[in-house]
């Protein structure tokens, strides 16, 4: 009886060194630890956009480069005859015009060549249908450094309805470089 307690008590021995030895192989590392795998943040596009109207469109002579002879802007500060004159918004600026009237949006061009350069409005796009469009002066000459201001005249009918924020491009010619900028027009 002695002797099969003693084999008894071998056989648990074995049992808990052969549990031991399988828990900790089980739970051992071996090697360098992988890292967990962390993932890379993708960035979000931000909610708005701006527009690319709220820029002049400058378009160079094929084979040339670097800065225009002549910029332009609109001074909104000083529109007159619209309903409403908005530039507090990302984006182009938006004037209202309402029907069978007249409105002037001033122009002020600048001279950004070291020589005099003949500028010319060559054309006005998106001009809605009911709407007349003209410019003092349409022709003119600006000496390096200098800055002028035009006036653009635009008339309504009586029975004007302009699409929802109709984009018109005012083009702008000198020195072989063609330069646009845009506003938006909205009628009431």
């Amino acid at each position: 009886m002695y002797k099969k307690k003693r084999i008894l008590a071998l056989l648990c021995s074995l049992a808990i060194l052969g549990g031991s030895l399988f828990t900790a192989g089980c739970t051992a590392e071996e090697g360098p630890e992988t890292p967990t795998p962390v993932p890379t943040p993708v960035p979000t596009p931000p909610a708005f956009q701006p527009d690319i109207l709220d820029k002049p469109i400058i378009n160079a002579p094929e084979g040339e480069g670097g800065a225009p002879p002549f910029l332009f802007e609109f001074d909104m500060m000083n529109a007159s005859g619209f309903d409403t004159v908005r530039t507090d918004l990302p984006g182009a600026p938006i004037l209202v015009l309402i029907s069978n009237a007249s409105a002037a949006l001033p122009i002020v061009v600048s001279s950004e060549a070291n020589a005099g350069t003949e500028i010319r409005v060559a054309r006005t796009e998106g001009v809605p249908e009911g709407v007349q469009v003209s410019y003092t002066p349409e022709t003119f000459t600006l000496e390096a450094g200098e800055t002028t201001h035009l006036e653009m005249s635009l008339t309504s009918s009586e029975h004007l309805t302009v699409p929802a924020e109709t984009a018109v491009v005012v083009w702008m010619e000198g020195a072989g470089w063609e330069i646009g900028r845009a506003f938006y027009l909205e009628s009431i």
